[in-house]
């Protein structure tokens, strides 16, 4: 009787022990959500304020711009009119946004063709599943010794892109790689020889 009970009684040890483990086993913590993303139309149903009584507010912050372009989004938990005009004469944008709640000017900034250039990139950034340290490495493996020069993401024909303009020391011209920012393939590759010389107007006797 007295092994039948050590018997059973090291069983239910040895059947409680990794219960036991994986109770202790610190649980992962579960993935954060996605920020949802709400489309124009669901935007525009939560303003207060008209695009036609935004654009007014625009233009006359601006007197004399014309609307290049705007957006209903969501900054900072405000929901606002974001508004890029041009002035005649003036190089860059003027960017104004307007409260959609309450039809307020918020701010009015302007923006080099640098800084547009700039925060066209860093949008385009947002939307590419492949870094740019990791497209570098791959146009960099494609051309072996080479440096990069200058780069850009870009969008040609649909596709999302980063370009890199490469050169090899000793050698004329550049490598140009393209590289799929979605997927990180390799899907252009060129050879672009130095611009000629100008050669000097010829001098008539």
């Amino acid at each position: 009787m007295t092994r039948t009970r050590t018997a059973l009684y090291g069983i239910a040890l040895a059947l409680a022990l990794p219960a036991s483990a994986f109770a202790q086993t610190p649980a992962k913590p579960a993935p954060k959500p996605k920020p949802k993303v709400e489309s124009q139309a669901e935007l525009a149903k939560q303003a207060k304020i008209s695009l036609e009584a935004a654009t007014a507010v625009a233009i006359k912050e601006v007197p004399g711009g014309t609307v290049s372009s705007h957006e209903l989004e969501r900054e900072d938990g405000k929901l606002i009119y974001s508004f890029d005009l041009t002035l005649p004469g003036k190089s860059g944008i003027e960017e104004v946004a307007v409260d959609a709640i309450t039809g307020a000017m918020i701010e009015h900034t302007h923006e080099s063709p640098a800084d547009e250039k700039k925060e066209a990139q860093a949008d385009l950034a947002k939307e590419a599943r492949i870094s740019l340290e990791a497209a570098t490495a791959t146009a960099l493996k494609e051309v072996p010794g080479a440096t990069v020069k200058s780069h850009e993401l870009e969008r040609e024909k649909g596709k999302l892109i980063y370009s890199f303009d490469m050169k090899i020391a000793g050698t004329s011209g550049i490598e140009e790689v393209n590289v799929d920012a979605m997927t990180g393939a390799v899907i252009g590759k060129g050879h672009e020889d130095d611009p000629a010389p100008k050669k000097p107007p010829v001098k008539k006797p």
